[in-house]
């Protein structure tokens, strides 16, 4: 008898296209991740709020799952999805919607979930979810969305009146959702001066037969929301004024107490294990250097990095080194662009070159292990030209810096806009044109043959016809600097090269083929898909690691090896 999973709630992380094992029809690019998240095109790393809502239901006696359902497709390609849903059992099941990229396959996954479990209570959340939660009413498979930045308290409240057998109308904070057709608005209520108030438990989160970790990487959430009003980001200042109902402050801190807590609950790794600060540039000093002193004192940590949204003072860095003598700790600095205007333009420019190359070689002496630098391709009035001069400035500082880990890293924003971002609200204004604004106009522009027909967006200064070329034009320049100066390795410039020049190739028959017949020919679709197979394998960025496809914290750690087999093809033919 094959097993079941049974939970109170069990939450599932769709990919960002459902039927992506399938397609033939367009070329997954090589501009979906980064080097700091290490995920596929098809984005399988769940948000780390999942982790909080398991740990925060938990103490309120409520069993929460999760299932990847992305990582188990990437794992395993004949896996039956339906029929892995018919052994699941729950009330209710939720999903996030949290950034756009998302928004076909989390909304196909919902459909298919409610087919096998037309009773059970579907939901959804995250920033987008908050965004388009009313007009997500449309879909028949979502029953309701919970609203806002921090949802504990309202889906806790939701979770027990589902399970109790509440039905029709809730009391539940910041829900939208649907009784008889009719849509109910709760209102948006709930905004909680102290983000997630719970400690994540990594010793429960993981079975102990699990090989943990593969890639022993961890991030921490210290906080949500931000200072800054940068007009691409939807986790803006002047987004959330927007979005999550709040005013004055739009920074939301969880309790230093509730970080060391959950710092002590690291696992022990046979590898080093690496920590990922998110959005430290929202932390104090004082803060920081607590924070720092919980990951020495854990004992397992090799090296902690840091998102800096300023040029850390260099008596601060002396602190941080005082207190974490035993960590390598990495700065991460995101300029957009080598051009201070068009990087103030972007909400950063607070530093020029000059005094940013004076820092990291000042934060070299102090003892920071290495710093990463972030470039961006979408920016107010960057061309062409601009970008490939940034790629050139990041060679002159490989050359200056021949010693020292100083890794630049360029991509492009794309293919999405983020919607309730300045730029996207006010595009007009900023020289921005926005082709895309509805949800499901967005969710089938993901799955557009021609990639410049995916983007919702184009700028004054570059149209979407541009975009791809300086994309990969600005990786591949890049990464052959990177192998110039010893950051990458021979065999894996050779790799990057071969696969940017076939993606050049590809898109351009894909726009051919297009203009010439209307349509692909077989032995262009035969060709894309076992360009997709081998895209899937590896990261994003040009550090190349290929990817194990378990083991990272954000896998699958739920459903066990039956339910695998009964649910497999390669299983029921054997």
């Amino acid at each position: 008898m094959t097993s079941t999973i049974k939970a109170d709630l069990i939450l599932v992380h769709a990919p960002a296209i459902y039927d992506f094992r399938n397609r033939d029809d367009f070329v997954l690019g090589w501009y979906s991740s980064q080097e700091s998240s290490n995920v596929t095109p098809i984005f399988e790393m769940h948000p780390l709020g999942f982790l909080s809502i398991k740990s925060f239901l938990a103490e309120r006696g409520l069993d929460v799952k999760i299932v990847n359902v992305a990582s188990l497709m990437l794992k395993h390609p004949t896996l039956d999805v339906e029929k892995l849903f018919t052994h699941l059992d729950a009330p209710i099941f939720g999903i996030d919607l949290h950034w756009l990229p998302h928004c076909q396959g989390s909304i196909e996954v919902a459909g298919v979930l409610k087919k096998v479990h037309p009773d059970s209570f579907v939901t959804f959340g995250g920033i987008i979810s908050t965004y388009y939660a009313r007009e997500m009413m449309q879909y028949p498979q979502i029953d309701g969305v919970i609203r806002g930045y921090d949802t504990l308290e309202p889906l806790a409240d939701l979770v027990g009146q589902v399970k109790r057998g509440v039905r029709g109308r809730f009391n539940v904070e910041n829900l939208v959702y649907k009784d008889k057709g009719e849509v109910i608005d709760n209102g948006h209520s709930y905004t909680p001066e102290v983000l997630n108030d719970v400690a994540i438990d990594w010793s429960k989160m993981f079975p102990k037969t699990s090989s943990l970790l593969n890639m022993p990487n961890l991030m921490v959430l210290p906080n949500t929301g931000c200072q800054q009003s940068c007009g691409w980001c939807s986790g803006s200042r002047w987004a959330y004024q927007r979005m999550m109902n709040v005013d004055k402050k739009t920074v939301f801190h969880r309790r230093s107490e509730q970080l060391a807590r959950e710092i002590t609950t690291f696992p022990k790794t046979e590898s080093p294990l690496s920590v990922y600060t998110l959005q430290a540039y929202s932390e104090s000093a004082p803060r920081i250097l607590d924070y720092l002193k919980a990951v020495q004192d854990s004992g397992v940590v090799k090296s902690v990095s840091f998102e800096q949204f300023r040029l850390t003072k260099p008596s601060v860095l002396e602190k941080m080194r005082e207190v974490a003598p035993d960590l390598d700790i990495f700065i991460n600095l995101s300029p957009q662009s080598h051009d201070v205007e068009i990087s103030r333009l972007s909400g950063r420019g607070t530093y020029t070159n000059e005094e940013m190359e004076s820092w990291m070689a000042d934060a070299m002496d102090i003892g920071i292990k290495g710093v990463y630098l972030w470039y961006t391709i979408g920016m107010q009035k960057q061309t062409y030209k601009s970008v490939m001069e940034t790629v050139d400035y990041t060679a002159r500082l490989m050359e200056k810096f021949p010693d020292d880990k100083i890794v630049p890293t360029i991509f492009g924003m794309v293919p999405f806009l983020d919607p309730g971002c300045q730029w996207f609200e006010e595009s007009d204004q900023h020289g921005y044109t926005v082709f895309h604004r509805d949800l499901e106009t967005h969710r089938k522009a993901l799955t557009s043959p021609r990639w410049r027909d995916a983007m919702n967006y184009e700028t004054d200064w570059m149209k979407r016809d541009e975009f791809l070329p300086a994309t990969y034009d600005a990786m591949q320049a890049m990464a052959n600097h990177k192998a110039d100066f010893g950051r990458i390795t021979p065999r894996s410039i050779k790799i990057v090269n071969q696969r940017i020049d076939h993606l050049r190739y590809l898109t351009s028959e894909v726009d051919r083929a297009y203009d010439t017949i209307g349509h692909l020919p077989d032995s262009l679709r035969r060709e894309i898909g076992r360009h997709n197979d081998e895209i899937l394998s590896y990261a994003a960025d040009v550090a190349l690691v290929k990817k194990p496809l378990s083991g990272r914290w954000y896998d699958d750690h739920t459903v066990p090896a039956d339910i695998i087999a009964a649910c497999s093809r390669e299983s029921q033919a054997a």
